[in-house]
């Protein structure tokens, strides 16, 4: 049977919400057709009816086949289809609105640890995306058609391998796997692919995988409010130990932010006391190691 035919009866199907065989082939094309003998006849099968099913982003056309004997769908089997076709589409549109309220839930869980996260549906497609993640898109990652891609042609392959098993769940996709996508400045990002369980919990939910995105040069350090709430320090001491570890020079801080060099220092030795650390290095190791622990990292 020629294709396009079948696809005239997809517009009818989206328009009635039901569509039969005979909505637009007859029985003569039906008798003559190789898709109709040579795969559906064996099977004793030869009468259709597609049911549309739409959440409003996506659609789905179950298929219902009859036998010969039974005889083709009348207009009263349509009209119980065309109830069908409503009552599962609404079921749909609310199963995505909670799918993509958990998403959301997930993403907030996601941006409060400071990781960069992609949410994909199961077609592969980024539906969601938290600001660390926006931060490290460029022109080495990025999202382009809806789908997460890279300059790297290596990680490009690998990275859509990782999402295509995952969405698919496909055998030993819950294996967390490293993707290293290299970038033109010489530092990578690495990639884990990873089903979205626990947000996942139908097949009408938008989320059903992430992608978690980790810059390693990126130093992750508690913020001034934070650090306030761990250690003894005035709200200026809070921002100064933070610029420090973030790779700010002193002098260049007193500069900016008001103060002479000399009170930036007296700041800083009042910060080594309350922490318990020597020097400026010692500061940022333990900043970067109270990260883990907290979440941050």
């Amino acid at each position: 049977m020629n294709h396009g035919v079948w696809f005239n009866g997809v517009g009818i199907m989206l328009k009635q919400g039901v569509a039969t065989d005979l909505d637009f082939v007859t029985p003569d094309i039906l008798r003559n057709d190789p898709y109709s003998q040579e795969w559906l006849r064996p099977f004793g099968l030869k009468w259709f009816a597609g049911v549309h099913v739409g959440d409003g982003l996506e659609k789905w056309a179950p298929s219902i086949q009859r036998s010969e004997e039974q005889g083709p769908f009348t207009s009263e089997d349509v009209d119980q289809l065309r109830l069908l076709s409503r009552g599962v589409s609404s079921a749909a549109a609310v199963g995505s609105a909670l799918g993509f309220a958990r998403a959301e839930a997930a993403l907030e869980a996601f941006e409060i640890s400071n990781k960069a996260v992609v949410i994909l549906n199961r077609s592969g497609e980024a539906v969601l995306l938290n600001r660390a993640a926006e931060r490290l898109l460029c022109d080495d990652l990025q999202i382009r058609n809806g789908h997460l891609t890279c300059r790297d042609t290596v990680a490009r392959r690998t990275l859509g391998a990782a999402i295509h098993a995952v969405c698919k769940s496909a055998p030993g996709s819950e294996l967390l796997h490293p993707i290293r996508i290299t970038r033109q400045n010489g530092n990578a990002i690495v990639a884990f692919v990873t089903p979205a369980r626990g947000v996942a919990l139908d097949v009408f939910s938008p989320c059903q995988a992430f992608v978690i995105l980790i810059d390693p040069m990126e130093r992750r350090i508690p913020s001034p409010e934070v650090l306030q709430k761990l250690f003894p320090l005035t709200p200026t001491e809070a921002r100064l130990a933070y610029r420090l570890a973030t790779g700010h020079k002193l002098h260049d801080l007193a500069a900016t932010c008001g103060f002479s060099y000399e009170t930036g220092r007296n700041h800083l030795k009042s910060i080594f006391a309350k922490l318990g650390v020597n020097s400026q290095s010692d500061l940022v190791a333990a900043l970067v190691s109270i990260a883990t622990p907290l979440g941050i990292f």
